[in-house]
């Protein structure tokens, strides 16, 4: 009797330990999903708002200083709106490709324009903080 009580009490607690696992796993995955979907929500919001400076923040290190100079010739732009046309989510190489289409016009033109801008996302650690960066440039507005 003392070893089937045993016995259901090892059970128990492995099966403790393989609940809390698993359950770390998913909040993991759901933390990097839900952390992914804000950034881009937030990076596309920013140029809507033709807040292109603060957006550079999104940008990986290694793009930051070319994204700069795309920035500074955003200064003609209004952005109209944007539209999320498709997303690549690949969570097992922490990756994800978006294609967003922007419309906007220069305030030279006043002509409403459209561009497909193919987002690149990873999700890499910079500074000692594992997160979603950019990792391709601001689109070129012509």
């Amino acid at each position: 009797m003392k070893r089937l009580v045993g016995k259901v009490k090892m059970r128990t607690v492995i099966l403790g330990i393989l609940v809390v696992i698993a359950l770390t796993a998913c909040s993991t995955h759901m933390a990097s999903h839900e952390t992914f979907q804000m950034s881009v929500d937030r990076y596309n919001e920013l140029l809507s708002e033709q807040k292109f400076d603060t957006a550079r923040l999104f940008a990986s290190e290694t793009i930051a200083e070319e994204f700069s100079v795309r920035v500074k010739a955003t200064k003609n732009i209004k952005v109209m709106g944007y539209h999320i046309v498709n997303v690549k989510y690949e969570e097992s190489k922490g990756e994800a490709e978006i294609e967003v289409e922007i419309e906007y016009y220069t305030l030279s033109s006043y002509r409403l324009k459209a561009l497909l801008d193919i987002q690149k996302w990873a999700y890499v650690t910079e500074n000692g903080t594992k997160q979603w960066r950019l990792m391709s440039l601001l689109p070129e507005f012509r």
